[in-house]
């Protein structure tokens, strides 16, 4: 299934992949570009022809193992020959060999998750070249430190662009009408909410999701608001 695919150019380096459903990221590398998350099955080509048609892809790293992120991901080392790296805790979901937990639905999640996912279709399984731990850093052109951010999905990992000041969140976090918010459809909620506190305390600007507006400005703080609000680990999380 192709969406249609807007490109916005967050900054010179880093563009934002944006279909209805949901954003991957591309990070220039040399002439070429690196992937953070792949969109829904079928978007191959839109990314490609996105970044310039021809391109190089270097390195894929996808966030968790959810077929929105990792939809496209396997047509693109077909086409590419791209490395794909993936956490650790996610490299059974994303080749096919194990299966992805359920998400544990607030109540208000549920109505969202019956209109939303009919659209997403299976993800064909993607070999994972590079298993990544917390704290391993990607030597890229703009070198990026994985964090580990559990909760969404067991091995659910986002990536901080420290020098930059940029957080790429995968699903960790999104955002509703500019504000950030809890990601949705979250398998641990609690472990969530632990891992969006712990986000919330990096030092970053920019915040990125895959699904909602980027923070691009400030992001710490208005992270830090959020986080506030849940006094508990443990606390539920409301709609926005």
């Amino acid at each position: 299934m192709t969406s249609e695919m807007d490109v916005e150019r967050l900054t010179d380096w880093l563009w934002c992949l944006r279909t209805p459903i949901v954003q991957a990221y591309a990070v220039r590398q040399g002439e070429g570009f690196n992937l953070i998350d792949t969109s829904t099955p079928g978007n191959e080509r839109a990314i490609l022809e996105a970044l310039g048609g021809g391109v190089t892809i270097h390195d894929i790293v996808l966030t968790h193992g959810h077929d929105d992120h990792i939809g496209s991901a396997a047509k693109l080392v077909e086409h590419t020959r791209a490395r794909v790296l993936a956490p650790a805790g996610e490299v059974g979901f994303i080749q096919g060999e194990e299966a992805m937990p359920p998400p544990q639905f607030l109540e208000w999640e549920k109505p969202l998750f019956e209109r939303v996912n009919p659209n997403v279709p299976k993800a064909p399984p993607v070999h994972v070249d590079v298993a990544l731990e917390e704290g391993a850093m990607l030597d890229w052109d703009r070198p990026a430190v994985v964090v580990s951010a559990p909760g969404h999905t067991p091995g659910s990992t986002a990536l901080l662009f420290e020098e930059e000041k940029v957080l790429v969140a995968g699903d960790a976090i999104a955002s509703h009408e500019g504000e950030p918010m809890l990601g949705v459809f979250n398998s641990d909620p609690p472990l969530a909410v632990q891992s969006f506190r712990r986000l919330a305390e990096l030092d970053v600007e920019v915040a990125c999701f895959g699904h909602g507006d980027p923070v691009r400005s400030d992001a710490r703080a208005k992270l830090a608001r959020v986080a506030a609000q849940h006094s508990r680990s443990d606390e539920s999380v409301e709609q926005p």
